[in-house]
C-alpha cells in the first residue's frame, strides 16, 4: 500500500470524516507498518492541541505551525498516552487543520520522519484479525499471545489484551457509539458531538454482564467468559455501570482510580440475602458488585490493572490456577496443573521478556514442581 494512501486515511481519521471500512483499512495499515503508529498518536495530539483551553477556543495559526514543527524535529515533549477527554474539534479549526496537514505530511515525508521510532509501547506478535458480518459489523480480534491496538471511527484508541475481541456496527459514531468487549481492553475514549441532535454522543462498552457508559475517559474491563468476575477501572473521567441483569437496578457511579468487580459466580447462584454484600455504601440490588480503590499516586504503567499495556503480565496473589490462567493468555500455551495442591499456592511478581520456559523456571523457584512442554500445551505436576 504505497505512503499516500496512508496518508489519505490518516487525515480523513483526524479530520472526522473516515468510514468504517477506511477506518479498519487503516488499523490492518498500522499493524503492517507500526512505526507508522506513532506518528498517528502525535498528529492526533496536534489536532487536539486547538481545543485545550476549552471546546470553543481556537490557538492562532502561527501556534499550532510552531507546535507541528517542535514534534518533527523531536523537540516536543509528546506523552505516550493523552488521558484527559479529548476535546472536540469544530468545524473550522478541523477544516484549517486538515488542509495545513497535507502540507506539513509531504515535509515530514521529505525528511524521513516516516521512518523514525517505531511504536515502542507494546509490538504485537500477531496482528488483529478484522471481519465483517451480514449485519454490517466490524469484529477486531487480539489472538491469544498478542497485543494490539486500533483506532475506532470517531478517534477512540483502543488496546485489546490477548485472547479478546471488540465488535461495533457500521454506524458507529452517529448518534450513539457502542461496542461489544469480549477479554480485556483499555479505552481512551474522545469526546464526540452528534450532528443532528448537537449533544455529546455517549459511547457505551457492553460486556456479558455488565454495561459501561462513558462521554470521554480513560478505562479499563476486563471481561473474559471463563473467569468468575467482570472488572472495570477508571484512571480519569467517570463512567457510569449498569447490570445487564437488573438494567432498572441503581447504576454504580465509579470516579477516578475506582475499580468496580462484578462476581458473576454470585449472580449465577441467586446469593441475594443482605449478608452478601462486599460494599457496605452499595445498594442491596447491587450486592454481588463491591467497588475498591486503585493507587492513585503511581503511573499507570505500575498499576496492576494497566500493565499489560506496557508488557508486563503482573501477578500479586494469584494462585497457581489464577496464574497459570493469564500465562495461558500471555504465551499462546494450555497449562494444566495435574496435582490439586499446587492450585491453591500463591505467586507474586511480573514477567516481561521472560520466554515461557524462563517463566517456569523462575515460578519453581518459589514451588517445586516439574513441568512437560509438548507443542502449545504445558502439563504440570508435583515433584
Amino acid at each position: 500500500m504505497p505512503d499516500n494512501r496512508l496518508w489519505s486515511l490518516i487525515a480523513r481519521l483526524l479530520s472526522g470524516e473516515a468510514s468504517v471500512p477506511e477506518t479498519e483499512e487503516l488499523n490492518h495499515l498500522l499493524q503492517q507498518h507500526p512505526d507508522k503508529q506513532q506518528l498517528l498518536d502525535i498528529l492526533h495530539s496536534y489536532f487536539a492541541a486547538g481545543q485545550e483551553d476549552g471546546a470553543d477556543s481556537e490557538i492562532p495559526d502561527i501556534q499550532l505551525e510552531k507546535r507541528f514543527k517542535k514534534i518533527v524535529s523531536n523537540d516536543f515533549d509528546v506523552p505516550q498516552h493523552s488521558y484527559d477527554n479529548a476535546p472536540v474539534l469544530h468545524s473550522k479549526s478541523k477544516i484549517n487543520r486538515f488542509k495545513r496537514f497535507w502540507y506539513y505530511a509531504a515535509s515530514i515525508t521529505g525528511i524521513g520522519f516516516l521512518s523514525w521510532v517505531g511504536y515502542s509501547i507494546m509490538q504485537p506478535a500477531h496482528g488483529p484479525q478484522i471481519a465483517k458480518n451480514a449485519s454490517k459489523s466490524s469484529e477486531v480480534v487480539a489472538k491469544p499471545g498478542a497485543r494490539t491496538k486500533l483506532v475506532l471511527p470517531d478517534g477512540t484508541q483502543v488496546w485489546l489484551n490477548s485472547g479478546s475481541r471488540i465488535n461495533y456496527q457500521s454506524d458507529f459514531n452517529s448518534n450513539i457509539r457502542e461496542v461489544e468487549l469480549e477479554g480485556e481492553a483499555f479505552f481512551d475514549v474522545v469526546s464526540s458531538i452528534s450532528p443532528t441532535t448537537h449533544e455529546k454522543i455517549p459511547f457505551i462498552v457492553h460486556t456479558s454482564s455488565i454495561d459501561i457508559k462513558v462521554v470521554g475517559t480513560a478505562f479499563v474491563v476486563k471481561s473474559y467468559p471463563q473467569d468468575e468476575t467482570v472488572e472495570a477501572t477508571l484512571l480519569r473521567g467517570i463512567i457510569e455501570v449498569t447490570r445487564k441483569d437488573n438494567p432498572n437496578a441503581p447504576k454504580v457511579i465509579l470516579k477516578p482510580n475506582e475499580k468496580l468487580i462484578f462476581n458473576k459466580l454470585i449472580e449465577i447462584q441467586h446469593k441475594h440475602s443482605d449478608t452478601d454484600m462486599i460494599s457496605a455504601n452499595l445498594p442491596s440490588a447491587v450486592h454481588d458488585i463491591s467497588v475498591t480503590a486503585v493507587p492513585k499516586n503511581i503511573p499507570d504503567s505500575e498499576k496492576l490493572e494497566t500493565s499489560w499495556i506496557y508488557n508486563r503480565l503482573v501477578f500479586n496473589g494469584d494462585t497457581f490456577t489464577e496464574l497459570a490462567s493469564k500465562m495461558e493468555r500471555w504465551y499462546n500455551v494450555k497449562i494444566n496443573i495435574k496435582t490439586e495442591d499446587l492450585k491453591r499456592y500463591r505467586f507474586k511478581g511480573e514477567f516481561t521478556n521472560e520466554t515461557l520456559r524462563d517463566a517456569l523456571n523462575a515460578l519453581q523457584l518459589t514451588v517445586k514442581f516439574s513441568y512437560q512442554i509438548n507443542d502449545n500445551e504445558v502439563t504440570i505436576f508435583k515433584k
